[in-house]
């Protein structure tokens, strides 16, 4: 087997090795972002943004943004105090109570007893495909009836139709 011309164990690397890799890495990163800067300058241009920095910056329209969000800073602690307030209201009240245990398994003549049919019914009617089930008025079964496998619809329905 070829062995690979990199090796990549940070953990066989000394603290120092480790940290001039990341400053390295680092380094080039940034180099990276700035040979982007002329095309960033241009989509930035062709869009439009000049025209905020006018308006924000240059004319303060950021003033009114910053008075605003006093405001939306309040509104966000108040609701943040509130849900923390419920979550530990919730976790005092409910700390010692297990409520997530497991659900006994049901069998099949459980199963069979609770919805008024026979065990050998019930497991022919678990095998069956297709079963039309009929409910009276008060959400009991009613009737169940077996029903043929449903035909495949053919894919190119549309050609057979012209």
């Amino acid at each position: 087997m070829k062995r690979p011309l990199i090796i990549n164990s940070p953990s066989l690397q000394s603290l120092q090795q480790r940290y001039v890799s990341a400053l390295f890495t680092f380094i080039f990163w940034m180099i990276w972002i700035f040979l982007w800067t002329p095309l960033i300058t241009l989509v930035g241009w062709i869009s439009g943004l000049d025209l905020i920095y006018i308006q924000m910056i240059e004319l303060e329209g950021f003033s009114d943004i910053t008075e605003d969000f006093a405001g939306f800073l309040i509104c966000v602690a108040i609701i943040g105090c509130v849900l923390g307030f419920w979550a530990l209201y919730n976790f005092l009240r409910f700390k010692d109570i297990e409520r997530r245990a497991a659900i006994t398994p049901v069998n099949n003549q459980q199963l069979a007893a609770f919805f008024g049919v026979a065990v050998n019914t019930l497991d022919t009617q678990q095998q069956t495909q297709c079963l039309s089930i009929s409910f009276d008025d008060q959400g009991n079964i009613s009737q169940i009836a077996t029903m043929p496998k449903p035909i495949e619809v053919v894919e190119n329905t549309l050609d057979t139709n012209h």
